[in-house]
């Protein structure tokens, strides 16, 4: 076992596991990071970033599922920053919000951060048995956050626990911001179930916000890097099944990403096809409310309530192969 209740610490051996699974320490764009290995995949991990997941990479196919970031550093962020203008790549996790709103808690009113406080947080770590164990509490609120990461036989295993430390409700939202690379001939994985779909972003193609379209194929693909565009649109209403993914038939690759749809019953699909900031991905995004911020989640009751020490509990599995 290891254990660095520091978020920075001085030294950190690599251990080789049952399975051949691997977990060293490596600086990377100026960050400490963990690395995840076995013979198929290797996950990239940034404890000081919001524990963010920066890399799923497939060795045998040469694939990177994961947007970059473009930059040769990773800048720290404050709670209240911009998410617009930080690096905007990998898997960051959007909670108590994705768009910043005021909520009430208790008799205070709190501003919730844009994309939540997650991200600009530094997590402490200990490793175990080849699961990483990430720990942050956050400062405006009274939460405590952990998840839980371990590559398996078929890829990543993330199990999360968000326990409610305080005396009030914590009225919230989750979402799975995860970024991946887009390609031209790929084609989103959506519930077999077939959909309408909520425009939530004004769109030269899709219309306005609340527009209601047919899941059609030119919703179901991206366009080139060129077309300077961004969409933003929900699945209209619940999932009947908890699995969704993409396919790049370049590669030959499928990602899915399980999980349960009691707890995620909402997807959202964020693409930039070059419109935002130049950038080239997309993101499926089970979410736990619906949509964007806490605010509008708690008008239409779809907001999660967390109760006085009431855990909020649920597992991610993500697919690469």
């Amino acid at each position: 076992m290891w254990k660095y209740p520091r978020i920075f610490p001085l030294f950190f051996e690599s251990c080789k596991g049952i399975g051949g699974k691997m977990i060293t320490e490596e600086q990377h764009k100026g960050v400490l990071s963990l690395v995840l290995e076995t013979e198929q995949l290797k996950v990239r991990i940034i404890p000081s970033v919001g524990g963010k997941i920066s890399s799923i990479y497939n060795k045998e196919k040469e694939f990177e599922l994961l947007f970059q970031n473009k930059k040769d550093v990773y800048k720290s962020a404050n709670i209240y920053d911009d998410f617009s203008v930080y690096d905007a790549s990998g898997f960051d996790d959007a909670f108590p919000t994705i768009d910043a709103c005021s909520v009430q808690v208790g008799e205070k009113e709190v501003l919730y951060p844009d994309h939540g406080d997650i991200w600009s947080g530094a997590f402490s770590f200990e490793v175990i048995d080849n699961v990483v164990s990430l720990n942050y509490s956050s400062s405006i609120l009274d939460y405590h956050y952990t998840k839980k990461l371990e590559l398996t036989d078929n890829g990543l295993r993330v199990e999360y626990d968000i326990k409610n430390n305080g005396t009030h409700l914590i009225p919230c939202i989750w979402a799975m911001h995860c970024l991946i690379n887009c390609e031209e001939d790929m084609r989103f994985i959506f519930p077999s179930k077939p959909y309408e779909v909520l425009n939530v972003m004004d769109n030269k193609k899709l219309g306005d916000v609340g527009q209601v379209l047919s899941l059609t194929d030119q919703l179901m693909t991206v366009e080139s890097a060129t077309a300077n565009d961004m969409k933003k649109y929900y699945l209209n209403g619940k999932v009947n099944e908890g699995c969704c993914g993409a396919y790049y038939p370049s590669k030959d690759i499928t990602y899915k990403v399980h999980y349960d749809k009691h707890v995620l019953p909402y997807l959202g699909i964020w693409i930039t096809e070059g419109g935002f900031r130049g950038d080239y991905n997309c993101a499926l995004e089970p979410a736990t409310g619906f949509y964007d911020n806490t605010e509008q989640a708690i008008k239409n009751n779809t907001a999660c309530h967390l109760k006085p020490n009431e855990t909020l509990k649920f597992v991610l599995r993500m697919e690469l192969y």
